[in-house]
């Protein structure tokens, strides 16, 4: 039987470091007992299990491969500090009040980040002067300049820029005009994650790689016992946090949820002299389209793009073409490109894109559905599932706990639905572009 989702792509080389001695855990075979069991090693299980180690928990952390190796060291590397629904469409979903806290921590969102990297000197932050958030067409130019105005009414780090300022900090004159956010942050994920998983370990909490949880069950005492491949777990409380690959442990999980491919991709190193004017004060961009726009400066002197690519099924490559006519586009002076490396990872869609806090059951925890928007996100959720605990959660949780598994319509079919989605969003994008 099949404990792990399959992933054909191996982390990219562009994140990993030569030096992986001090994450590297023995299996579990033999029966152990803890407050707690995390399951999983991303950023959202190694954050939790830190918070819940700095608490005084005796915390087992199993991960089905090695830290890091889900969506957490795939993704694209930009923590933002926002979410992809509205502000609007947040107050709307979930009332003021608690819309308004989640508008609040997912501000704040960067700055936890930030301030777990430093206490923990964990080394993955790039240096760079934030997020350029480009208008890829001309409904968008008020758009973008109602959403400076919105968060300078809060006091952020946030200003529009015309299309000559827009064009002066990316380097490029490709869009009328952008929103520069100070507060975002761009990160090697891999190496946050993993810093994360070797900071729990620091702090005390015991973990086991290449232990896919298999079976959850509770035991006549009322605690519960995870099973898996050579040894168990006894404890009070269970996470699962394995989102977009969570596969079994715990029955109907995964189906809470679409899982959707996302693809990112690497030029070989660029001519230092074509280099220095592209992002020339190291912003990541993205824009207003609804499909992958992702692009950033990385240390080395690669690009790094978030690209498109068959978002069904384990099968399929980047589409490399259409990313290399997108930096075409955005920088022409860079010419002919060569590619490094491509790869992919999966992602978690929930219908309505909002995260979700679960309660399976008294004890046992689960959060899922981060809709691409992983970094901050999972940061934010790591920390809000260490308030949750037997029957109860804290009062000021950034998300209400959900006591059922969202139910997705037709689920074995929803990959076609997602497809056929991506590919209406496609054509819309290039519809708009070609009206700039």
């Amino acid at each position: 039987m099949t404990f792990t989702v399959r992933e054909p792509y191996s982390i990219p080389a562009v994140y990993q470091t030569k030096d992986t001695s001090q994450y590297e855990r023995e299996a579990l075979d033999k029966h152990i007992q803890a407050d707690a069991v995390v399951i999983g090693a991303g950023i959202t299980g190694n954050t939790l299990t830190v918070h819940l180690t700095e608490s005084g928990k005796s915390v087992v952390q199993l991960e089905a491969k090695v830290p890091g190796w889900g969506g957490s060291g795939r993704a694209f590397g930009s923590v933002v500090p926002c979410h992809k629904n509205s502000e609007e469409a947040i107050i709307r979903h979930y009332g003021e009040e608690r819309g308004t806290r989640l508008i609040d921590a997912l501000a704040h969102g960067p700055a936890l980040v930030s301030e777990l990297l430093n206490r923990h000197n964990i080394d993955a932050a790039f240096a760079g002067g934030g997020w350029a958030f480009g208008a890829h067409s001309k409904p968008f130019y008020k758009k973008l300049q109602n959403r400076a105005e919105y968060w300078q009414s809060r006091n952020a780090d946030v200003e529009y820029l015309n299309a000559n300022e827009f064009s002066q900090v990316i380097g490029s004159d490709y869009y009328g005009g952008g929103l520069i956010d100070r507060r975002a942050l761009s990160v090697n994920p891999y190496a946050y994650a993993r810093g994360l998983f070797k900071t729990a370990h620091q702090l005390g909490a015991k973990q086991y790689t290449n232990t896919p949880a298999v079976d959850v069950k509770q035991k006549r005492n009322g605690n519960w016992r995870v099973t898996t491949l050579e040894g168990s777990v006894e404890c009070e409380n269970v996470y699962f946090c394995t989102n977009a690959y969570t596969k079994g442990g715990w029955p109907g999980l995964e189906k809470g949820f679409v899982p959707v491919r996302g693809f990112g991709a690497t030029t070989a190193a660029v001519d230092p002299a074509l280099l220095v004017d592209i992002l020339p004060q190291n912003h990541f961009i993205t824009d207003t389209r609804q499909l992958w726009s992702g692009l950033r400066k990385l240390p080395n002197g690669q690009i790094h793009l978030g690209v498109g690519g068959p978002a069904m099924g384990a099968k399929g490559k980047a589409d490399l073409k259409v990313a290399r006519q997108r930096l075409k586009d955005v920088y022409p002076a860079i010419g002919s490109v060569e590619w490094g490396e491509s790869w992919s990872g999966w992602i978690a869609i929930s219908t309505d894109q909002f995260p979700r806090i679960l309660r399976l059951a008294n004890g046992v925890w689960a959060a899922q559905g981060y809709s691409g928007r992983g970094i901050a996100m999972a940061t934010l959720l790591g920390r809000e599932l260490s308030f949750c605990q037997g029957d109860s959660e804290g009062e000021d949780l950034i998300l209400p706990v959900d006591k059922k598994i969202p139910w997705v319509p037709f689920h074995p079919f929803s990959p076609l639905g997602v497809a056929a989605m991506i590919s209406f969003y496609g054509i819309q994008d290039a519809m708009a572009i070609r009206n700039k």
